[in-house]
């Protein structure tokens, strides 16, 4: 990222619209104001019960806001980072819910932590603390 003024915002919460919306705000009317964006989580869903921080699927763009070609061309006009928030996922994602399903026996059980995982010898009132 260049040394200079970064806009963050959720991609649609500034321009009314998605990623395109926002390449027009940036290319007219903000145009050289700032040297690149940092986009709050766009995957999907964008209106999750954690504001985007609990995706579904870290893969998928929320098409409410565009596609992975619409990120790409704002990155035609501005130096984007975004919050790929590898720690956060939807209680509806099918990793969570195999996980559910499955519990160790899950492909995916090393994504999450479970007590056993954190205090494999038990925990005392102290370390709860």
């Amino acid at each position: 990222m260049k040394n200079s003024v970064q806009l963050i915002t959720y991609v649609d919460r500034l321009s009314g619209g998605g990623f395109p919306e926002l390449r027009a705000l940036l290319d007219g009317r903000l145009q050289g104001l700032f040297g690149g964006v940092h986009a709050l989580p766009f995957f999907n869903p964008i209106d999750g019960a954690d504001a985007g921080f609990d995706p579904t699927d870290h893969t998928i763009v929320d098409p409410r806001l565009g596609s992975w070609d619409d990120v790409r061309a704002l990155a035609g006009s501005v130096e984007i980072m975004a919050d790929l928030i590898v720690n956060h996922v939807s209680a509806q994602s099918i990793w969570f819910q195999d996980f559910i399903a499955k519990g160790p026996d899950s492909e995916f059980a090393d994504m999450f932590m479970t007590f056993g995982k954190v205090f494999p010898r038990g925990a005392s009132e102290q370390d709860l603390l």
